[in-house]
């Protein structure tokens, strides 16, 4: 404020804060640009990003007069949006600050200067391995540099610590070997920083309309440096919010080292914000619902985000569901991101393909008469994913799942609208190995750096030709899951008839005939496809199997050769929740597309 500010009330620290929380927000693409640690997946800047939207939002919607509750409002909503590894930092910064203010009406220099200093001890605290030129070092000599001023004017105090924290910010290039390397610095300390120098904009300024994007430090533009030369050690970014009574956030930073690292813990004693990078998100979660309610999951495949920096050359991101049934390695391979589904079974819930393979989805299924569905992947998956890639790709097309199976279409739709024309989507009218070969055939020919609007046009009448069977010789799960009425499966059991499902041209699945007796069931079935497929068309054909009849699965594959002569099986794998949930985990699923040339 232009002529000192020997204090901070409740609605100056507001302003302040929303200064520095929009600086922080406008350096997004450029923190993305330099994040190589921990993770090296580009997205510090959409996870900081993120945190301080939640953070201003909680400033917007509940203005407060003092000190004390304005933090503990921000501090809150931070908690509740805080996404990766340095927005759950941030977030347990701002919870420490209202910790140590929560009685304040107003604020002096000298109790700022005390906040800080305890918010920079309580942050380190919150990782189970806190590492020097990170954040936790700038926070450390920005509160240091407070305690050591005399000044009792904010105006005067604040530049100090910016000055502070930019020399601490160069300096974490030369405590870090993976930054040196790479010519950066630590992202998440620059992410501070910038919050800093837009609280200190507004002091010196007195208005929030003199605002402006912060220009950045004086570091080199060199980020030619490889982000993704190896795999991260661990595969999921897993999040979690618990709600509890007496939380304990050592005991549950203590527990967690076993499954992983990058673990932070923050929070309070009743409301916790988890974050561990892991190979089994849902040991985690399983773990974290022993000490409160579980809410707000999230399990981001870091190892897809790595790979993705790799494909440099290409300018359009292939985006699908885990309703289709595609291999790793040709998910790997091709460069296909895929945002998982919601499998709910019972009371539990769990992330499809993201920590819940087939064989555990069998295994639960089966131990359990618990009614077991699926639902769309949530809002924050597809906007975390659209907004990840929309940072290193000029385009995505997204491909999901038939919309008249699924809501994850028009969830889809939904995120893309808040990313202009970034995003495209197209409904694949089916699902599992059929939206599977759809996908494949679109990250071909992205692979060729076809424009999107040409991939959609050779894949609109390719859907149409894309033909899916399945073979479901138990009704049980579709009756469970509230597809099927019992009456129908108590029909069929007693004629012993096993139905042939099929892909109607609009996207539904319908019954197309029914096999008498319960024999041969599986040679019986690719006869069937035999006189659906003509002779003279080369087909791409995939084959879907739950995890106790993948015999059955390579013996209809030889089969399928047989008949089909020229076409080709291009993989064979584990069918996903989508259908095996609604079908049962015993079906056999074949999927045949003609072969076109790119």
């Amino acid at each position: 404020m232009r002529g000192g500010a020997l204090y901070l009330d409740g609605p100056r620290l507001r302003r302040c804060l929303q200064s520095g929380l929009q600086a922080l927000i406008s350096e997004r693409d450029y923190l993305n640009k330099i994040n190589v640690f921990p993770v090296p997946d580009g997205d510090t800047g959409n996870n900081l990003a993120h945190t301080a939207r939640a953070a201003l939002q909680g400033l917007i919607n509940q203005p407060e007069t003092s000190v004390g509750k304005t933090l503990r409002v921000v501090a809150d909503a931070a908690l509740d949006g805080a996404q990766g590894n340095s927005g759950v930092i941030l977030a347990q910064y701002l919870q420490a600050l209202a910790d140590a203010t929560q009685t304040l009406q107003r604020m002096s220099a000298a109790e700022f200067s005390a906040a800080i200093a305890t918010a920079a001890v309580q942050t380190r605290k919150a990782l189970a391995e806190p590492r020097e030129g990170t954040v936790l070092t700038v926070m450390d000599i920005t509160a240091a540099t407070a305690v050591g001023q005399t000044t009792e004017d904010f105006a005067e105090l604040l530049p100090q610590l910016v000055a502070a924290a930019e020399q601490a910010v160069q300096h974490t290039t030369e405590q870090m070997d993976v930054l040196a390397a790479a010519h950066v610095v630590d992202a998440g300390a620059y992410g501070f920083c910038a919050l800093l120098r837009g609280c200190n904009d507004y002091l010196q300024s007195g208005s929030l309309r003199d605002v402006v994007v912060i220009e950045q430090l004086d570091i080199p533009e060199v980020f030619q440096h490889d982000h993704s030369s190896e795999d991260p050690r661990f595969r999921y970014c897993t999040e979690c919010l618990i709600a509890g009574n007496n939380l304990q956030r050592a005991d549950i930073s203590a527990a967690l080292t076993q499954l992983g690292d990058s673990i932070v813990v923050a929070g309070s004693a009743s409301r916790i914000r988890m974050h561990i990078h892991t190979d089994t998100p849902e040991i985690v979660f399983d773990l974290a619902a022993t000490w409160g309610e579980v809410i707000k999951t999230k399990a981001d495949d870091m190892r897809q985000q790595t790979r993705a920096l790799r494909d440099t050359d290409r300018k359009l991101a292939i985006v699908t569901d885990s309703g289709a049934d595609i291999p790793q390695d040709v998910m790997t391979e091709k460069g296909i991101h895929m945002v998982p589904l919601r499998v709910q079974i019972g009371d539990e819930s769990y992330m499809d393909k993201t920590g819940l393979a087939a064989s555990e989805l069998d295994r639960l299924l089966r131990a359990t008469q618990d009614r077991a569905g699926t639902s769309q992947p949530t809002p924050g998956d597809l906007r975390r994913m659209f907004e990840f890639l929309g940072t290193h790709f000029e385009q995505i097309l997204a491909i999901h799942l038939s919309n008249k199976l699924s809501g994850t279409f028009n969830g889809a739709q939904a995120a893309a609208n808040s990313f202009d024309t970034k995003v495209a989507l197209l409904d694949s009218l089916t699902t599992s190995v059929g939206q599977g070969l759809i996908v494949y055939k679109a990250a071909e020919l992205a692979a060729d750096n076809t424009t999107r609007d040409a991939i959609i046009a050779q894949l609109q009448p390719l859907i149409a030709q894309t033909k899916s069977y399945a073979l479901v010789p138990d009704l049980t799960p579709a009756v469970r899951s509230g597809r099927l009425k019992p009456w129908i499966k108590m029909v069929a059991d007693t004629l012993r008839l096993t139905p042939i499902l099929a892909d109607t041209p609009d996207g539904r699945i319908s019954a197309q005939r029914f096999l008498p007796g319960r024999g041969r069931l599986t040679e019986r079935f690719g006869k069937h496809i035999g006189k659906q497929l003509t002779d003279n068309q080369r087909w791409r054909i995939a084959i879907g199997h739950g995890p106790q009849n993948k015999s059955a699965a390579m013996l209809l594959g030889a089969q399928l050769r047989q008949q089909l002569t020229g076409s080709e099986i291009i993989w064979t794998t584990e069918i996903g929740a989508a259908l095996g949930l609604h079908a049962g985990m015993g079906t056999l699923v074949v999927a045949a597309q003609p072969a076109l040339e790119n």
